[in-house]
């Protein structure tokens, strides 16, 4: 069993847990419902330990059972509702955020596919559609990267200014954006038929430099 599929399994046996804290409720005619004291702190416990151990110890799901519970020593019914949705919630996230990066991996693997097709037409001596192919890969990653760090884009981004705001955001420094604004010139040379501006060379340095700023990025 991977290591995120022992750790889906204990957020499930731990909500599992959760629930049955809330079935040992008892009514309190002075407050709050009560809920067996050593369940309901033995699964406390286990479930924060879990979320730092996911989340880190400055994760909101901790800061969020930390206002839950206050000061208190012990859990009455309502908290506990409160801590197992916020269980559940953290639960919800990491699989979220596996999704993501299992979605970021395929997405690689796709543009690493048609950069070793690229390759293929430039060793065999067709090195202006393969320069016009990484063009298209280095323009669909940057559209890709300004979606997942959540940069506005128009209906159809130019290129230059995907990359100015990939930078201005900090995603990458100021020489990597000098790179791929000189990755983008080739692009268009390519694109517009000035096959007299570049050369083999070129493009083989395009598709090494490219494929180096995907491995960094889409890790």
């Amino acid at each position: 069993m991977k290591v995120e599929e022992k750790i889906l399994e204990r957020f499930d046996l731990l909500i599992d847990f959760g629930r049955r804290v809330l079935s040992t409720k008892t009514y309190n005619e002075y407050g709050d419902d009560e809920v067996d004291q050593e369940l309901a702190m033995n699964w406390l416990s286990s479930s924060e330990n879990l979320i730092e151990r996911v989340f880190g110890s400055n994760c909101v799901h901790l800061k969020k059972i930390e206002n839950t519970i206050g000061s208190h020593s012990y859990l009455t019914y309502s908290p506990s509702v409160r801590v197992l949705g916020i269980l559940k919630s953290a639960k919800d996230d990491y699989e979220y955020s596996m999704l993501i990066d299992l979605k970021t991996i395929i997405e690689a693997e796709i543009f690493d596919e048609f950069l070793e097709q690229a390759e293929h037409l430039l060793n065999s001596g067709y090195f202006q559609p393969a320069a016009v192919i990484t063009g298209c890969v280095l323009e669909d990653t940057l559209r890709k990267m300004c979606i997942r760090y959540e940069i506005e884009m128009s209906e159809r981004p130019k290129l230059d200014k995907m990359n100015a705001d990939l930078s201005k955001c900090g995603v990458y420094n100021k020489l990597t954006q000098k790179q791929i604004t000189a990755w983008a010139d080739l692009r268009n040379k390519a694109a517009h038929g000035h096959w007299d501006d570049f050369n083999q060379d070129d493009v083989r340095m395009f598709i090494q430099g490219l494929r180096l700023f995907m491995l960094n990025n889409f890790d």
